[in-house]
């Protein structure tokens, strides 16, 4: 073969490969989306990442907010969009599985309809009251909502998410019923306690971390094993009689299909971009652990929730609608 036709068949395979590169490697938009509003973890979270994402793919992300109906929006958004790399998701478990799990809910997808990219942090719960109070404990609490059945009000980031679950847990431990109002992400959830519409709340550490250090809302207990370092001093419900333990784990998913050479390319962006120094110091600063897991970890992780979960939904939505 002469050196000229040599140079034009390597430049015909060059420009092939171009031609049918994923679309992700093309230098197009990639959509983040986050399936709540702005304001809460998820979306503080995602904000971030992004700009380490983005430059570990070399492509631009835009934080995209898609609420409503508990996330259902979004990440239905998310699971119908073009396997092509370019839309992923921020999600929130086990919000995600309950979604699906509730049979009123039929929200179109399943864990099959998306591929996990990669777990990013899992944010235990804390139970918080706001800093006029008169509550100084989980079993003050306890007490209140005692003396005023049914009455006493506990707000949550919406039905079913981990603050929801924590909550039926708490009060059937404590034989007490909460006055339980559902909100549409963190957010809506935040302004109702600190505005005084609900005497109570169930968050996850990092999403109260602002208003905690601002010393608007106090801490009675953390819904861990152990407690926080991020929240010194402040006991676990388990200490105070309640084995209550939840958390929010967010992490990110894309829609099924995705080709393997696209999945590999996003998940290894990822990881750098979770694992980068300066991501690791911007989430201490916002009091959100990390507990990194690949695909194949999210994955298992994702499986095993499902199965725990599936026989406590059935049980709380058995009569055709959740307690």
């Amino acid at each position: 073969m002469s050196a000229l036709r040599r140079r034009t068949v390597l430049a015909l395979a060059a420009a092939a490969a171009v031609v049918t590169r994923p679309a992700l490697a093309q230098g197009r938009t990639l959509e983040l989306i986050v399936p709540y509003p702005p304001g809460g973890g998820n979306d503080i979270g995602a904000r971030a990442l992004a700009p380490l994402l983005e430059r570990e793919l070399g492509t631009p992300v835009v934080v995209q907010n898609r609420p409503g109906a508990g996330s259902q929006i979004g990440m239905g958004q998310a699971a119908r969009a073009r396997p092509d790399g370019l839309t992923i998701a921020y999600g929130l478990w086990p919000q995600t599985t309950t979604l699906y799990l509730d049979p009123s809910r039929q929200p179109g997808f399943t864990r099959e309809s998306f591929t996990s990219l990669a777990l990013h942090a899992t944010d235990p719960g804390a139970i918080v009251v706001r800093t006029d109070s008169p509550l100084r404990s989980l079993p003050d609490m306890i007490a209140a909502a005692k003396a005023r059945p049914d009455d006493f009000r506990m707000s949550d980031n919406g039905i079913l998410g981990h603050e929801h679950l924590a909550s039926i847990q708490l009060q059937r431990l404590a034989g007490v019923g909460f006055n339980q109002v559902h909100f549409n992400g963190a957010g809506p959830a935040l302004t109702a306690l600190l505005g005084g519409q609900t005497e109570a709340a169930i968050f996850a550490v990092g999403t109260s971390a602002a208003q905690l250090r601002q010393g608007a809302m106090r801490p009675l207990a953390v819904l861990a094993p152990e407690p926080s370092a991020f929240l010194p001093g402040v006991p676990t419900a388990r200490s105070q009689g309640y084995d209550v333990v939840a958390g929010s784990t967010r992490a990110f998913v894309g829609p099924a299909g995705l080709p393997p050479e696209v999945l590999d390319r996003l998940a290894g962006a990822l990881e750098r971009a979770i694992k980068s120094p300066e991501h690791v110091e911007r989430m201490s600063q916002l009091n959100i652990p990390i507990t990194f897991q690949g695909p194949a970890g999210f994955a298992a992780y994702w499986e095993e929730e499902e199965r725990t979960l599936r026989p406590l939904i059935a049980e709380l939505t058995r009569d055709g609608r959740t307690q």
